[in-house]
Protein backbone atom coordinates (compact mmCIF):
# COMPACT_ATOMS: atom_id res chain seq x y z
CA UNK A 1 0.00 0.00 0.00
CA UNK A 2 1.47 3.14 -0.90
CA UNK A 3 1.56 6.10 1.71
CA UNK A 4 1.22 9.96 1.21
CA UNK A 5 2.53 12.08 4.00
CA UNK A 6 0.40 14.24 5.96
CA UNK A 7 2.33 16.58 8.95
CA UNK A 8 -0.21 18.54 10.19
CA UNK A 9 0.30 19.67 14.19
CA UNK A 10 -3.26 18.71 14.81
CA UNK A 11 -2.13 14.73 13.74
CA UNK A 12 1.22 14.99 16.17
CA UNK A 13 0.91 13.42 19.37
CA UNK A 14 3.16 12.97 22.31
CA UNK A 15 3.86 9.68 23.26
CA UNK A 16 3.37 10.87 26.90
CA UNK A 17 -0.50 11.25 26.05
CA UNK A 18 -0.46 7.83 23.67
CA UNK A 19 0.52 5.99 26.76
CA UNK A 20 -1.68 7.87 29.51
CA UNK A 21 -4.56 6.23 27.33
CA UNK A 22 -3.33 3.00 26.54
CA UNK A 23 -2.09 2.29 29.89
CA UNK A 24 -5.65 2.95 31.65
CA UNK A 25 -7.23 0.48 29.57
CA UNK A 26 -4.88 -2.36 29.43
CA UNK A 27 -4.55 -1.81 33.27
CA UNK A 28 -8.33 -2.26 33.35
CA UNK A 29 -8.44 -5.41 31.26
CA UNK A 30 -5.66 -7.01 33.39
CA UNK A 31 -7.28 -5.78 36.53
CA UNK A 32 -10.51 -7.48 35.78
CA UNK A 33 -8.40 -11.03 35.09
CA UNK A 34 -9.25 -10.80 31.09
CA UNK A 35 -7.01 -13.00 29.56
CA UNK A 36 -7.77 -11.90 25.19
CA UNK A 37 -5.07 -9.23 25.58
CA UNK A 38 -1.96 -9.86 23.42
CA UNK A 39 1.08 -8.31 23.51
CA UNK A 40 4.43 -8.00 21.73
CA UNK A 41 7.83 -5.70 21.94
CA UNK A 42 9.72 -4.86 19.14
CA UNK A 43 12.98 -2.76 17.72
CA UNK A 44 13.02 0.08 15.90
CA UNK A 45 13.05 -1.44 12.72
CA UNK A 46 9.59 -3.44 13.11
CA UNK A 47 11.32 -6.94 14.26
CA UNK A 48 9.51 -8.73 17.10
CA UNK A 49 12.01 -9.30 20.11
CA UNK A 50 9.32 -11.49 22.33
CA UNK A 51 5.90 -11.82 22.34
CA UNK A 52 2.63 -13.05 20.76
CA UNK A 53 3.52 -14.19 17.11
CA UNK A 54 0.27 -12.94 16.26
CA UNK A 55 1.07 -9.36 16.45
CA UNK A 56 2.81 -8.71 12.63
CA UNK A 57 4.11 -5.12 11.92
CA UNK A 58 4.12 -4.46 8.54
CA UNK A 59 6.71 -1.79 7.38
CA UNK A 60 5.77 0.67 4.48
CA UNK A 61 9.55 2.17 3.36
CA UNK A 62 8.23 5.32 1.28
CA UNK A 63 9.67 5.63 -2.03
CA UNK A 64 11.58 8.94 -1.45
CA UNK A 65 15.64 9.89 -1.37
CA UNK A 66 16.02 8.63 2.41
CA UNK A 67 16.14 5.06 3.94
CA UNK A 68 15.17 6.55 7.18
CA UNK A 69 11.59 6.94 6.44
CA UNK A 70 8.88 4.81 6.45
CA UNK A 71 5.64 3.54 8.32
CA UNK A 72 4.35 1.01 10.67
CA UNK A 73 1.16 -1.33 10.43
CA UNK A 74 0.09 -3.97 13.05
CA UNK A 75 -1.56 -6.50 10.46
CA UNK A 76 -5.14 -7.04 11.64
CA UNK A 77 -6.35 -9.82 13.41
CA UNK A 78 -9.75 -11.17 13.21
CA UNK A 79 -11.90 -9.31 16.79
CA UNK A 80 -8.89 -7.26 18.18
CA UNK A 81 -7.60 -3.83 18.41
CA UNK A 82 -4.25 -2.41 18.74
CA UNK A 83 -2.70 -0.23 20.92
CA UNK A 84 1.02 0.96 20.56
CA UNK A 85 3.34 2.78 22.91
CA UNK A 86 7.42 3.75 22.16
CA UNK A 87 9.49 2.45 24.67
CA UNK A 88 10.62 6.28 25.53
CA UNK A 89 7.33 8.47 24.69
CA UNK A 90 9.09 11.45 26.31
CA UNK A 91 11.25 12.08 22.79
CA UNK A 92 8.35 10.48 20.55
CA UNK A 93 6.21 12.47 18.37
CA UNK A 94 3.64 10.29 16.15
CA UNK A 95 2.49 10.99 12.88
CA UNK A 96 -0.18 9.73 11.08
CA UNK A 97 -0.20 8.30 7.53
CA UNK A 98 -2.48 8.81 4.82
CA UNK A 99 -3.40 6.25 1.80
CA UNK A 100 -2.84 7.74 -1.07
CA UNK A 101 -6.06 8.61 -3.18
CA UNK A 102 -7.93 8.79 0.92
CA UNK A 103 -8.92 12.33 2.34
CA UNK A 104 -8.33 11.24 5.96
CA UNK A 105 -5.95 9.99 7.63
CA UNK A 106 -5.86 6.64 8.59
CA UNK A 107 -4.87 5.94 12.19
CA UNK A 108 -3.66 2.41 11.82
CA UNK A 109 -0.43 3.53 9.87
CA UNK A 110 1.79 5.58 11.96
CA UNK A 111 5.75 6.78 12.58
CA UNK A 112 7.41 8.29 15.49
CA UNK A 113 10.03 11.06 15.02
CA UNK A 114 11.76 13.00 17.25
CA UNK A 115 10.81 16.75 18.09
CA UNK A 116 11.75 18.99 14.62
CA UNK A 117 13.89 21.68 14.65
CA UNK A 118 12.48 24.77 13.40
CA UNK A 119 14.33 25.73 10.35
CA UNK A 120 16.31 22.88 9.85
CA UNK A 121 16.25 20.94 6.39
CA UNK A 122 16.13 17.09 5.91
CA UNK A 123 17.59 15.08 2.65
CA UNK A 124 14.07 13.58 1.80
CA UNK A 125 11.94 16.81 2.56
CA UNK A 126 10.86 15.07 5.70
CA UNK A 127 12.50 13.94 9.01
CA UNK A 128 13.65 11.04 9.84
CA UNK A 129 11.79 8.15 12.08
CA UNK A 130 12.98 8.17 15.58
CA UNK A 131 14.86 5.04 16.31
CA UNK A 132 12.69 3.54 19.03
CA UNK A 133 11.90 0.27 19.76
CA UNK A 134 7.95 -0.19 21.30
CA UNK A 135 5.35 -2.40 21.84
CA UNK A 136 2.14 -3.41 20.65
CA UNK A 137 -0.86 -4.34 22.78
CA UNK A 138 -4.31 -6.36 21.55
CA UNK A 139 -7.43 -6.31 22.98
CA UNK A 140 -10.93 -7.49 21.94
CA UNK A 141 -13.33 -4.49 21.99
CA UNK A 142 -16.17 -6.54 23.48
CA UNK A 143 -14.16 -7.29 26.71
CA UNK A 144 -14.27 -3.83 27.68
CA UNK A 145 -17.90 -3.66 27.32
CA UNK A 146 -18.68 -7.27 28.72
CA UNK A 147 -17.04 -6.26 32.21
CA UNK A 148 -19.63 -5.49 34.75
CA UNK A 149 -19.52 -1.92 35.69
CA UNK A 150 -20.49 -0.15 39.23
CA UNK A 151 -23.75 1.91 38.60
Amino acid sequence: TELKILIDPSTILTGFELARNGWGILSYLRSMGDKSVISAFFSYDGKRIIGSDLIIIERDDLDVPSESVWFYKVKPVDGYVFLREPVNPSCAYEIIGTEVGELLPDANSWRWIAPVLPGRLYRSGLPANLKVDFLIFGYKPESLLQQKTAR
